[in-house]
This record gives C-alpha cells, structure tokens and sequence, in this order.
C-alpha cells in the first residue's frame, strides 16, 4: 500500500479518536459542572439556613445527586434546589432563575413595569396620610428614586403641620427591606429597630445613617440621593396594617415596635417574619436564604410562621384594602384624636 495513503489514514484514524475523547471529555466536565453547581447551592443551605441544624445533610446531598443524575444542563438543577428548599421549612427560603435576577437588576421601568407608586394626602386637613408601597428591584438608581420620592412627601405633608400621621403598608407583601427601611427613617425615634437573630444566636441590627445602610457596624450599601434631614418622632403615627403585609412589609412594620408615639390598627400581618439574605451563584442566579428571626428593638424574636404582627386596635373589615379604606382611616382617626387629647 503507498506510504502516503497509510498517513493519511492514521491521521483520520488519530483525529477520529482523538475527537471521541475530547467528546468524552467535554461531556464529563459539563456532568462536573452540574454537580458543582449542585453542591454550590447544598453548601450554602448547610451552611447559612436558620433550620441547618434540624436537617440531615447526608441524606440531603444524597437525594438531590441521585436526582441530578440525569441532567443535561445546570438548569436541570433548578427544580432539585427549589425542592431542597423547601425541606428547610421556614416558608420563606427562595431560588431566583438568572433571567429573573437580571429582571430584578434592570428594574421596573427596564422591564416594562409600573414603579410603584406611593400615594400621600392630607385628610380631613389635619390627618397626614402616605403608603408605604411593596418594592421588588435590585436596581440601585430605582432604590434612590422610591426613598427620594417617599422622603419628597414626607417633606411636603409636613409643611402642612399634621396633627397626625398614618403610614399605610397594608397589602405591601414585601420585596427590597433596605430602600424601605431608608424610606420610613425620618418617623423612627432610634437607629437599631430592626434585626435578626440568626441559627447561633447571634444578633443583627440594621441601621441607616447618612445614605448609608448597615447590618451591625458593616455597611452593605450606599445611597446617593443624600441624607434627609426632616424628622417625625414625637407627632402621633398610625401604622395601617392587613393580613397582606408580609415579609420586608413586616419588618417595616416591625421597626416601629416599642415607640412611644406609634399606634398598629388593622389586622394582624401574613407571618413571614424571617430574615433572608441573597446569595449569588456561579451562573447568576439568586439564592435567597432564611438566615434568622426578625427581632425588634427590644430584642423579641418573630419565630412562628403565621403569627404575624397584632394589631393595637383591630378592624373588623377585613376586606380588599379598596373596599376597607373608609373602616381604617376612620379607626386611624380616632386614635389619633384619643392619643393627642390624652399624651
């Protein structure tokens, strides 16, 4: 046989197998990935959810593999992680695909959305009202633009000297805590409010100060619309409240326990008052853990799933907040009437 013919069938020969074992091998390093990216997600559960300690973690990482065994792609993984989730049981846990975080990181507007829209009045001429509206964007410039707006109405409402004020956060079912807590500040009388208690026992207090957010003495994000200087703290506040208030609606809410000059009329709230970090994966992705209880500026811890916050004085109408708008505003009335004829 010619030579020339023999090299090049040993090159075919060498390229055919070679191509077999880099199939082999790119098939491997994508098996590797998925479990990676698996064992990504378990660690972060083991290590930073409250319920760690409760669970068998053995059994865990052993189920979610044999699940994982069939997948193709990292994103085979996301209905074996949202599963695991839920065997923290604290109801509050989350996974966020990366085409839902880059919609959250976009915003509303980015998106096609509505910004929410906080909506204030003077009642009756004497009564301030404003809400405090759910808020479900990482976008940075759209977290100064709701506290600036907030802020901006406050200011407004204020120079029309109130006898009262009543901050509405029925129906607000939570989304950002940090621009809400940066929102509602000029009405706290104190600094550390709000907090957590996490699976060690130890405690988190968050705080805001000249634009800047902390958790503890670590600061973990700047605003840039400046501070505001205006400050409400001694005026009689009503905090509308419904079972629609949940999660950071909550801890809002929550922040104003313990102040003097602060009434809770309405219903009691959903009950999901854990605290959640987000973790961001190696793809994008957003894992959103329960890390601790909610604790107010008295240290009282928020454990059970359900219970909620009370209110001071209840509503029986406990319908839609369209249709219970005339029983809570005029129940935020008279209390506020009851609190200034009797300091």
């Amino acid at each position: 046989m010619n030579k020339n013919i023999l090299v090049v069938l040993f090159l075919l020969l060498f390229v055919k197998v070679n191509a077999q074992e880099n199939l082999v091998n790119l098939g491997k390093s994508k098996v590797d990935s998925i479990k990676l990216y698996l064992k990504e997600a378990l660690d972060l559960m083991k290590k930073r959810s409250v319920n760690s300690s409760r669970l068998n973690w053995e059994e865990i990482y052993k189920n979610a593999n044999a699940a994982a065994e069939n997948a193709k792609t990292i994103a085979d993984t996301y209905p074996i992680i949202k599963k695991t989730l839920l065997k923290l049981e604290d109801s509050h846990s989350k996974f966020f695909s990366p085409k839902q975080v880059e919609a959250y990181l976009l915003g509303y507007r980015k998106t096609g959305q509505q910004f929410p829209e906080i909506k204030s009045a003077i009642l009756e001429g004497s009564y301030a009202y404003i809400q405090l509206p759910s808020f479900a964007s990482f976008n940075f410039e759209e977290w100064d633009e709701y506290v600036k707006t907030f802020w901006d109405k406050i200011a407004e409402l204020e120079s029309k000297h109130p006898m009262g004020w009543m901050i509405d956060i029925r129906d607000n079912e939570g989304g950002m805590f940090v621009p809400m807590y940066a929102a509602i500040s000029p009405f706290l009388n104190q600094r550390k409010v709000i907090g957590w208690k996490d699976g060690l026992g130890k405690y988190i207090f968050m705080k805001f100060k000249n634009g800047r957010f902390y958790e503890n003495d670590l600061v973990t994000h700047q605003f840039k619309m400046g501070d505001q200087k205006i400050k409400i703290a001694k005026t009689p506040i009503v905090v509308l409240i419904n079972q629609g208030t949940a999660s950071s609606g909550e801890f809002a809410a929550i922040s104003f326990v313990g102040q003097k000059n602060i009434s809770f009329v309405g219903t009691k709230t959903t009950g999901l008052t854990s605290a959640n970090q987000e973790h961001k994966l190696s793809n994008g992705a957003f894992l959103v853990l329960t890390e601790g209880n909610t604790i107010d500026r008295n240290k009282k811890e928020y454990a059970e799933v359900g219970k909620g916050l009370q209110p001071d004085y209840p509503v029986d109408n406990i319908g839609s907040l369209k249709s219970s708008d005339d029983s809570y505003l005029k129940r935020a009335i008279e209390v506020i009437n009851e609190k200034i004829s009797t300091p």
